[in-house]
């Protein structure tokens, strides 16, 4: 029961986390209102975990915690595509910089991030076996 009830908080505690960091380093920045908007987003997703996680199998994917192993299935297959997207950009604003004559190095260390990410995990995969 404790590994349950754990596993149902660790991602709402999380998301509030993650907003509290958003929050700070907005307001450090110098744009508190973008802090406060960003930490609103983060605290409705932890609390729809919270209030729908256990009545929805999709919102307990989200939080962490797929129920059967096609969700977790999907899951895979969504960070996926994330992950995909994500270099898309990368390398497509990293491009797109460089022909306008601009630094690229943002765009550049994600994409090279991925990049190691990637091989890593395709190297540790094949050597698990």
């Amino acid at each position: 029961m404790e590994s349950t009830m754990s596993t149902r908080w660790a991602m709402p505690v999380l998301g509030l986390l993650m907003g509290f960091l958003f929050l700070a380093a907005a307001a450090v920045g110098g744009q508190p209102g973008l802090g406060l908007g960003m930490f609103g987003v983060m605290a409705m997703y932890s609390l729809a975990l919270v209030l729908f996680g256990e009545r929805s199998e999709t919102i307990a994917a989200l939080g962490g915690r797929p129920v059967d192993e096609r969700l977790a299935s999907f899951n895979i297959r969504a960070t996926a595509v994330a992950g995909s997207v994500a270099v898309i950009v990368a390398l497509g604003g990293f491009l797109w910089k460089i022909a306008h004559g601009e630094p690229a190095s943002d765009f550049a260390m994600v994409a090279a991030a991925a990049g190691v990410a990637y091989l890593g995990a395709l190297v540790w995969l094949r050597l698990r076996g």
